[in-house]
């Protein structure tokens, strides 16, 4: 009888704990408020200011409480990988930086992004590679994108 009830308290410990434990908040991040103000660098591909237009709301007026966000020095770069006995390169690997700052009037963040991508370079079929490439480089501003969610989620906590 002494074990049976001490097995109930234990489970009753156990889920008390757990649920007093997981109190855990979602992020609160709703980038329509038009909060923040975003400053481009000439860098900053056409088609990364788009999708951060429309997630930000990007307006050119400028207001005290606004958050602003810097992106600058955007550079993509593309490197070969030559190995084995053959000519041609075996890898191909992009990799692309940006810097992002953001400001408010009590912090400041600043960070480095940096994405790499490899890809397979032995087509036989030079416009293949090419749109490869190009493929890679929309699947990297994808990345960068998340990642700027997510560390503006990051400086809102």
């Amino acid at each position: 009888m002494n074990s049976v009830k001490r097995y109930y308290y234990l489970i009753f410990f156990i889920a008390i704990f757990s649920v007093s434990s997981c109190n855990y908040n979602k992020l609160a991040f709703d980038p329509s408020n038009e909060k923040y103000t975003i400053f481009y660098d000439d860098s900053i591909p056409n088609s990364l200011k788009k999708v951060m237009d429309i997630s930000f709301n990007h307006s050119k007026v400028e207001g005290r409480n606004k958050n602003r966000i810097y992106l600058k020095n955007f550079t993509i770069s593309n490197y070969n990988i030559y190995a084995g006995s053959s000519l041609r390169s075996l890898e191909g690997e992009i990799s692309a930086l940006i810097q992002l700052e953001i400001i408010n009037e009590l912090k400041t963040t600043n960070k480095s992004i940096k994405i790499m991508k490899r890809h397979n370079s032995g087509e036989l079929n030079p416009f293949a590679e090419q749109e490869t490439i190009k493929t890679i480089q929309e699947i990297i501003n994808n990345e960068i994108y998340n990642q700027i969610l997510l560390e503006v989620g990051l400086f809102e906590m």
